[in-house]
């Protein structure tokens, strides 16, 4: 699934394209969708980008972002559509899984996937983000990578390795953020957006979230909360506590943390992050999550002592697997 060649040829025919990828953006999401937008425009191809949230705001300084919409037409029509950094047509919106407009369904992506709905794909699981999947694409179609693309996948690298901490960094990783800012990419423009450009609504909802860190499991497992209350309470909107998870993993001697976040609906969103033994994509994949090793996520229904406890059992069995 990572023949380069092979999906340009399967997408080569197609002539109007919308490119999509899954709601509660984040800069891997948002940075290949308009890296792929530009690229196929740049092959003559007619191209909507779509996205049924918001965008956030720290990602408003990318190029092209304003060209990205929030609703489908029901009556438009495209030869494809493209998921990005995701796989499931629902992960996207209910919008986009009900419409019956695309001639064809195509993906791209980096994670290691169970289910995937696309007919055509494109899967490296190599790659650092979905981003440099995009990348390697349009190096094999002869594109000229300029500023505007070298920005975009930049992002999609920072956001996807943590700023070059995460497990997910190697020499390719490294060496292609290199090029990139060769090619235009600016280091500080997208740390200065991505990092150190919060209001402080999101410092009063991190203060909130840090007093609910636990511990269990002889230390190895911490875990951290972001309820709605906090939210009223900070002034902050959810999309600012995305990379709370990394501070309950950051406490020596932990080796999984979980982030539970309580959205509407009933439904308690759970980020999960580990260190060196545990793959919490296994862990989460058998409550209907997934992800990287060391970084993925689920959604459980119910309250959050629900989720908590339903969680806490399968970390138990995954931090004792992980010693044998």
């Amino acid at each position: 699934m990572n023949d380069y060649g092979a999906f340009l040829k399967g997408i080569e025919g197609a002539r109007s394209f919308v490119i999509a990828s899954h709601f509660s953006p984040d800069g891997d999401g948002i940075g290949s969708t308009l890296a792929l937008g530009m690229a196929l425009e740049r092959m003559g191809k007619r191209v909507v980008m779509y996205n049924r949230d918001r965008l956030p705001e720290n990602l408003e300084f990318l190029p092209g972002a304003g060209r990205l919409v929030r609703e489908l037409s029901a009556d438009a029509r495209f030869d494809m559509a493209i998921m990005v950094d995701c796989a499931q047509r629902k992960r996207i919106s209910e919008e986009f899984a009900a419409h019956q407009g695309f001639g064809k369904l195509a993906c791209i992506d980096h994670h290691k996937l169970k289910d995937l709905e696309a007919e055509i794909t494109l899967l490296d699981d190599c790659a650092a983000s979905t981003g440099e999947v995009v990348l390697h694409l349009m190096e094999t179609a002869g594109i000229d990578i300029d500023v505007d693309l070298a920005q975009c996948i930049y992002t999609t690298l920072v956001v996807d390795t943590g700023f070059f901490r995460y497990s997910s960094t190697n020499a390719h990783a490294l060496e292609i953020a290199s090029q990139l800012v060769r090619n235009g990419a600016s280091p500080w423009e997208v740390a200065k957006n991505l990092d150190e450009s919060y209001p402080a609504s999101r410092l009063r909802l991190l203060a909130l979230s840090l007093s609910t860190l636990e511990l269990g499991m002889e230390g190895k497992y911490a875990t951290m909360e972001v309820t709605q209350g906090m939210l009223k309470e900070s002034g902050a909107g959810m999309e600012y506590s995305d990379e709370f998870a990394t501070y309950p993993r950051s406490v020596k001697g932990v080796e999984v943390a979980a982030l539970f976040r309580e959205v509407e609906g009933g439904v308690i969103k759970i980020s999960l992050r580990s260190k060196d033994s545990v793959d919490v994509a296994e862990l989460a994949r058998p409550m209907g999550g997934g992800g990287h090793s060391r970084a993925a996520g689920l959604r459980i229904r119910g309250t959050m002592e629900q989720a908590k406890s339903k969680l806490a059992g399968a970390v138990e069995e995954a931090l004792k697997n992980s010693k044998s």
